[in-house]
């Protein structure tokens, strides 16, 4: 989506509306042009929503309206974040926010670079719309957990969640979902499919559930100085 104005008042914004078939281009290549004249900040109608770049959830009645040249409406389309003081976007025909704020939650204590920035990488896919990406970083995101744990590098997919079951470092009864992260990547790298928002945030949300088990609950009991978890598993031995 490209929105083009300038500092004056007088403005065009142009929108690339989402192609709603899977098989075409994501962005269309033919533009709805709608002109605005936009108002300085002021007052609007209160919005809630998630910040895209600070992550602070917030209900702004601050930001920027536009009226649609001919028309007598006026439409609040950017909001001002109080915390980070950034202009947040939000389509009137769509009401979709750009930038969109990841899904999931941050996870302390992850002492592993790799680990900490692939489970970014995946939540900031989410805010992009970018569903099948988030699906196959989960995926990545099992075999640099086990690796960092201790396990060989080069191995087969089930090999990492048998490791994690079989060195205890997730909990009994919980090989069922971090299982269900494999073979739902498998299903986004593998086959002629694409992975929905569902799919998505089910797997964020399991991938933060084995980093908080593995490096962030283990990390308020360990004695200063222990910097890694791959000598103490932390499930039921």
């Amino acid at each position: 989506m490209t929105y083009h104005y300038g500092m004056s008042r007088h403005a065009e914004l142009r929108v690339v509306l989402p192609s709603k078939q899977p098989n075409e281009a994501m962005y269309n290549t033919s533009m709805l042009k709608t002109k605005y004249n936009w108002m300085g900040i002021n007052t609007i109608e209160s919005k809630g929503y998630v910040c895209g770049y600070c992550g602070h959830p917030l209900a702004s009645d601050k930001g920027y309206s536009a009226q649609e040249i001919g028309y007598a409406n006026q439409y609040p389309l950017i909001t001002i974040c109080h915390f980070c003081t950034r202009p947040t976007f939000f389509d009137r025909e769509t009401g979709k926010q750009w930038p969109g704020a990841a899904f999931g939650n941050e996870v302390a204590n992850v002492d592993d670079d790799l680990v900490e920035a692939l489970y970014n990488e995946a939540r900031a896919c989410t805010a992009t719309s970018s569903y099948t990406a988030a699906v196959m970083c989960c995926r990545k995101l099992l075999m640099h957990i086990a690796v960092s744990l201790g396990a060989e590098e080069n191995k087969k997919f089930y090999f990492y969640v048998d490791y994690l079951a079989d060195n205890n470092y997730i909990p009994p009864g919980a090989k069922a979902w971090v299982t269900q992260i494999k073979d739902k990547g498998n299903e986004a790298n593998h086959e002629i499919k694409l992975m929905s928002q569902d799919d998505a945030e089910e797997l964020i949300s399991f991938s933060e559930m084995l980093l908080k088990v593995i490096y962030e609950f283990p990390a308020r009991i360990r004695p200063k100085g222990t910097s890694t978890p791959s000598s103490a598993p932390i499930a039921g031995t």
